[in-house]
């Protein structure tokens, strides 16, 4: 799919999944993307933990059980490395931008190869079941687990949100200059 298709048609998919397994090298290939993405002073503070299949999910599931993650043939868990991201060489960190950064790359390149997938975050905002999925995942403490994203097939269209049209958006030269 050309780049700019995927990103006009990638949206959050917050149903359910068709059953079909993603083959490795897919989930390879959307994991590089996020491994490519921009990252705060080259610090590469993001791992990747790819769920290949129904089983390796069903942890992660059991902490956030959403529909995605019910139905979803695979998924890919974002961590950060929270020590390296101490070493910054300026103050504070870039976990929550190199997360990011990754985050949507990962979610452009499932679109390019026609899956659906979802930025699936918050549930980890909450401290006890960030502790308990970075367990589940058999990551050390001093990990910190942003997101996971579901990847499949979708069960269904999928529902997307209506965007405003660029002109309510963009502005040329100061804010609410036209064209």
């Amino acid at each position: 799919m050309d780049l700019f298709d995927a990103l006009k048609n990638r949206y959050s998919h917050k149903e359910g999944f068709l059953p079909d397994p993603v083959p490795l090298d897919d989930l390879e290939k959307i994991a590089q993307a996020g491994l490519d993405a921009p990252n705060g002073g080259n610090l590469q503070t993001v791992r990747l933990i790819i769920l290949p299949d129904k089983a390796s999910v069903a942890p992660v599931c059991a902490v956030v059980p959403t529909i995605g993650l019910e139905t979803a043939p695979a998924a890919i868990a974002v961590l950060t490395d929270s020590v390296l991201a101490q070493t910054a060489p300026v103050e504070g960190t870039f976990e929550k931008e190199d997360y990011s950064a990754a985050v949507t790359q990962m979610l452009l390149a499932a679109a390019g190869l026609g899956y659906a997938s979802l930025w699936l975050d918050s549930p980890y905002f909450d401290p006890a079941r960030q502790k308990e999925a970075v367990a589940a995942l058999g990551a050390p403490d001093s990990y910190h687990l942003w997101a996971v994203l579901p990847v499949g097939k979708p069960d269904g269209t999928g529902s997307r949100r209506t965007k405003m049209e660029f002109n309510e958006r963009v502005s040329y030269i100061r804010f609410g200059g036209k064209k």
